[in-house]
């Protein structure tokens, strides 16, 4: 089997997605990766996958637009270069594959090029788009009104990563048969660095990933300042790009004893170090959506990666993924009460602790890319047979 990839962002963690799935689905098919000319997954790509310097590059992820950090000109060229899908053509796939949300410039020159037409096709959402985007989140605002516009192309499976995102999308496309559940595979790479490893602080939390209003960051700031009353050596490590909200900055210098702050994109090979010296990971997301339609995260996956105990929230699929599994606690979104308590048990539970990591790692091993691979595999089989009998049926 020959699959082409569609990696249509440079920066981020979807570039880490494309490459992990790449690498593990390599052993079992031909695979090429389409991708921008540069990535920050370009160290990670195995010599079994073929990369093709297709794209330009553009920034545009959500911490971009948060802080208006863009080049238009430069924005405009990257859009402009996804006309170069065409050459998936001369690769001559059996599937194609874009496992980074179907962006607005990849389903334009899907349709422009008939790629949909003309082979079987297979998207990965790694959230569900709300029915209606706020203007507050200008990207998301932007990206709908281009799908709007743009003619829908002709899908024969989607993967998502939730029962959750499993119904809404079925409710909202109306389609009751091709949507498949595949979990987010754990980001084993990361462990692979030859990165500085530093003992475990058994009162420091980490905080990693891109940082926007929907993280939650600025109810964790509140919570860290009410545990420091009950736990005063408590420091929470932020390790990510994005612009810290005013409140969240205010917490911060009134509180600075407590936090170590790393505000920018971190190194791959420099992760291990800020994972290897925090008791456990926290993940204070809040529902954006409404609907469940959020709750796998990269920040999630590296914690399994590294085994270690997670406090989150109770959105989209991290009752199932934290709390049912107990590799950690979950609790109410936006309540920096709840959160606090959740963090001081923990720190105060050493045994625990140790219980949530053994059962972090065993989810790491559940969710191994070796097992995502077989399952995707048995997608694009489906996908194989879906192309040919709709389209046999349509001509």
């Amino acid at each position: 089997m020959k699959i082409a990839y569609v990696l249509s962002q440079n920066k981020g963690g979807l570039p880490h997605y494309a490459a992990e799935l790449a690498n593990a689905v390599s052993h079992h098919a031909d695979v090429t990766v389409f991708k921008p000319a540069e990535t920050t997954a370009d160290d990670i790509f195995s010599d079994d996958v073929e990369t093709v310097d297709a794209f330009g590059t553009m920034n545009i992820s959500i911490p971009d637009m948060y802080t208006l950090n863009f080049d238009i000109a430069n924005n405009v060229r990257g859009l402009f270069s996804y006309r170069n899908l065409k050459r998936i053509q001369e690769f001559d796939p059996d599937v194609i594959h874009d496992p980074t949300d179907f962006f607005p410039q990849v389903k334009f020159f899907t349709k422009v090029h008939n790629l949909d037409d003309n082979y079987p096709f297979v998207v990965t959402y790694h959230e569900v788009p709300p029915p209606v985007t706020s203007l507050s989140n200008p990207l998301g605002a932007a990206e709908e009104l281009l799908n709007v516009a743009i003619p829908d192309a002709r899908l024969d499976q989607i993967i998502v990563h939730s029962d959750q995102q499993q119904t809404a999308f079925t409710r909202r496309l109306r389609r009751l048969s091709g949507i498949d559940v595949i979990p987010h595979g754990v980001y084993e790479f990361f462990t692979k660095h030859d990165y500085q490893q530093h003992p475990e602080e058994p009162h420091t939390l980490v905080f990693f990933g891109n940082i926007f209003p929907g993280k939650g960051l600025d109810v964790l700031a509140e919570a860290i300042e009410i545990v420091s009353q009950e736990i005063p050596g408590v420091t929470l490590l932020i390790a990510g790009d994005g612009r810290l909200s005013a409140k969240t900055k205010r917490i911060i210098e009134e509180q600075s004893e407590h936090f170590e702050v790393h505000n920018y994109f971190i190194p791959n090979e420099t992760v291990g170090e800020f994972f290897s010296r925090a008791a456990f990971v926290v993940l204070p997301y809040r529902e954006t959506n409404g609907d469940g339609t959020k709750g796998h995260s990269g920040a999630l996956s590296t914690a399994h990666a590294f085994g270690k105990p997670v406090v989150a929230t109770s959105i989209g699929d991290f009752p199932a993924q934290v709390g049912e599994t107990g590799s950690g606690l979950v609790v109410p979104p936006d309540d920096p009460e709840s959160l606090a308590d959740a963090i001081i048990e923990l720190l105060e539970d050493d045994e625990r602790r140790v219980e949530m990591a053994a059962n972090s790692t065993h989810q790491a091993e559940r969710l191994s890319w070796k097992n995502i691979a077989k399952r995707h595999i048995e997608v694009y089989e489906r996908a194989i047979d879906e192309f040919h009998t709709t389209r046999t049926v349509g001509q």
